[in-house]
């Protein structure tokens, strides 16, 4: 029988009922409690690391979601992590550029409502998410409603259907269907032969601006007197940035020129960046911005965290 490590982080599956609405409280030992279907499945212990509303999640929490991965990587065969879904692409992402060599699974869960609350979407996901975590997955993913999810293609689609994670741009590494998983031709998001590491080094300073019909540019200016090391702009389309009247372009060769890495992304959910198809595109990669490609917000953020944060630890 496989052990199975579920590290409790709080969020609505783990919520009661407070004068002030819900409120993280359960550890992982009472909900899987409330999941019979999980016994003979596995061997489950339990740590409760953080107990958080998934909006409070920030950057330290990932690192610390990333040590207690790696602190029992080797006494375990798998790990089941439950979430508040509001910022669980984030996490998942960010563990997937942190986690190096992983041929173990890490599966991200949550719910849309508590598991203590009636017709709760909380104990299928539980169940499925404990499946995934003993089957030959490698790496890190999210499993919610009807799909697993490679964690770095995951995104919130919905405040409140229970299929409320997509996979962007790739299909999802497995559909769920009357409690089985059923593996698109492979069983698992896979790693190459790197051995196991962890590196949590992040640079927390990178900024997601949402470029809008005649936002002003000089809004950097605020990240750069703050001595942000990233920007993502988030704009229409294929990725460009407006290049009119409302010129972004002289802001963005600013930005690069002082050090700042500029990544352009889309608003679309799907296809991704192509900046060789319009000018807008082209002048701002000829300044030196760089393309998110087809990755998510969610991925292109914890990346460039996680490739400055590296950068930073060899310059010291």
């Amino acid at each position: 029988m496989k052990k199975i490590l579920m590290l409790g982080t709080g969020g609505t599956i783990a919520s009661v009922p407070s004068a002030d609405g819900l409120v993280p409280a359960l550890d992982g030992k009472a909900m899987a409690a409330l999941v019979p279907e999980l016994t003979g499945l596995c061997h489950i212990d339990y740590k409760q690391i953080l107990n958080l509303d998934s909006s409070n999640i920030a950057p330290k929490h990932w690192q610390i979601m990333a040590e207690a991965l790696a602190a029992d990587y080797h006494n375990y065969d798998g790990f089941v992590i439950t979430h508040g879904t509001d910022t669980m692409a984030y996490s998942s992402a960010a563990l997937s550029w942190m986690v190096k060599g992983c041929k173990k699974p890490v599966v991200f869960t949550g719910a849309q409502l508590p598991i203590e609350a009636k017709g709760t979407d909380a104990k299928a996901n539980v169940y499925h998410a404990f499946l995934a975590a003993t089957s030959n997955l490698q790496g890190v993913a999210l499993v919610f409603g009807r799909f697993v999810i490679d964690g770095l293609r995951a995104k919130k689609m919905c405040s409140e259907n229970f299929d409320g994670f997509y996979s962007i741009n790739c299909e999802p590494l497995a559909t769920i269907d009357e409690h089985t998983l059923n593996w698109n031709s492979y069983e698992g998001a896979g790693t190459s032969g790197e051995t196991f590491s962890v590196d949590t080094a992040l640079e927390k300073r990178v900024a997601v601006v949402k470029v809008t019909p005649g936002l002003a540019p000089d809004i950097l200016n605020y990240y750069l007197d703050r001595g942000y090391k990233g920007v993502i702009l988030e704009s229409f389309g294929a990725g460009g940035v407006p290049n009119d009247e409302n010129n972004w372009l002289p802001m963005v060769e600013k930005l690069i020129t002082n050090g700042v890495r500029v990544l352009c992304a889309t608003q679309c959910i799907y296809d991704g960046v192509n900046l060789s198809v319009y000018p807008i595109g082209t002048l701002a990669k000829k300044l030196g911005a760089e393309s998110a490609g087809s990755l998510t917000i969610e991925a292109a953020l914890t990346k460039l965290m996680k490739e400055l944060g590296k950068q930073r630890n060899t310059c010291l």
